[in-house]
């Protein structure tokens, strides 16, 4: 019977470690340097953080609702998004604070090690935070991502990308000539008055069919708020943040973190040969590539993407 006893106790200590918190499910605005930042957190066991720094939690709440079987997910505005408040400063939106701001939340959460979901900016956000705090990262998912170049070199990226689709997809070549059509005239509609606002959106993704998974999601990011100007400015990279990530990238060699890399094939931002060479430069990663999908895989493609999350989950 002592046995027993001694036995629960462990498993319930396990299960006790297995969470690392005591924050329990719900909606929640603190105070993370200096700023209100909202969040809410939703599901079961060890943390995961995931927001982004140009438009917020919201997108991710509605379509990452299968990772809350295995993870307490932490859905946060990062300031200036959603219902976080704005800083006083354009250069207070950098990625030096937000990956400050990852690690006060964590603190604030009360959370000895995090899990990061890294999609697309806040992608190079996950990666520079397990750099610089490597002990306090479980494990991170990465999307919609790439081993960066210059800022030069990724326009050139984007071009050589949506050169080859455009040869490619009939479908891409029009979503091409309608987003030139909107910016030329200054309008959302074709000359017969079709609505072509959505182009940008379609831009980012593989097909009609998936464009039409993510089209709705994206409604709803810009519903809810993204990242706000700061006396009428708008936060732009410059080159010497670039610079500072690329020398980042140089340590990524080091890192011991367990990653998923997890891009869509047709990902016109992030070709698959610059996911390839990321995860090379990562030693402890994975990569998956999902077909017939763009930069929103557990959108475009939600069976396949949360099918290969959970294998690499349970290796």
């Amino acid at each position: 019977m002592k046995e027993i006893f001694r036995i629960l106790i462990i498993l319930t200590f396990l299960i006790s470690c297995a969470s690392n918190s005591k924050i329990e499910n719900g909606n929640y605005i603190e105070k993370i340097d200096n700023l209100n930042i909202n969040f809410s957190v939703r599901g079961k066991g060890p943390i995961m953080l995931i927001g982004h720094p140009s438009s917020g939690k919201i997108g991710y709440e509605m379509t990452l609702k299968p990772l809350e079987e295995k993870f307490t997910m932490v859905y946060y505005d990062s300031r200036g998004t959603g219902k976080s408040e704005t800083p006083k400063k354009l250069d207070d939106y950098s990625a030096e604070n937000s990956v400050k701001e990852i690690e006060l939340l964590r603190e604030k959460l009360g959370a000895k090690k995090i899990w990061l979901f890294g999609h697309s900016d806040q992608s190079a956000i996950a990666l520079q935070y397990a750099v610089e705090y490597p002990k306090n990262i479980s494990g991170i998912i990465l999307s919609g991502t790439s081993y960066v170049g210059s800022q030069n070199e990724s326009i050139e990226r984007r071009k050589l990308s949506e050169n080859k689709r455009i040869k490619e997809s009939k479908w891409f070549s029009k979503v091409i000539e309608d987003w030139d059509y909107m910016v030329t005239n200054n309008t959302t509609f074709d000359k017969n008055g079709n609505d072509i606002s959505t182009a940008k959106t379609k831009w980012w993704t593989y097909d009609e069919e998936t464009a039409q998974k993510v089209i709705p999601i994206v409604k709803e990011i810009t519903k809810a708020g993204r990242r706000k100007p700061i006396a009428n400015n708008y936060y732009q990279e410059t080159p010497e943040e670039r610079q500072k990530y690329l020398e980042i990238q140089k340590k990524f060699k080091y890192l011991k973190t367990k990653i998923l890399i997890i891009n869509g094939k047709y990902d016109t931002n992030n070709l698959p040969e610059f996911a390839t060479e990321l995860h090379f430069h990562l030693p402890n990663s994975k990569l998956v590539i999902i077909d017939k999908s763009g930069h929103f895989p557990w959108i475009e493609q939600s069976e396949q993407t949360f099918n290969e999350i959970n294998k690499w989950l349970r290796e």
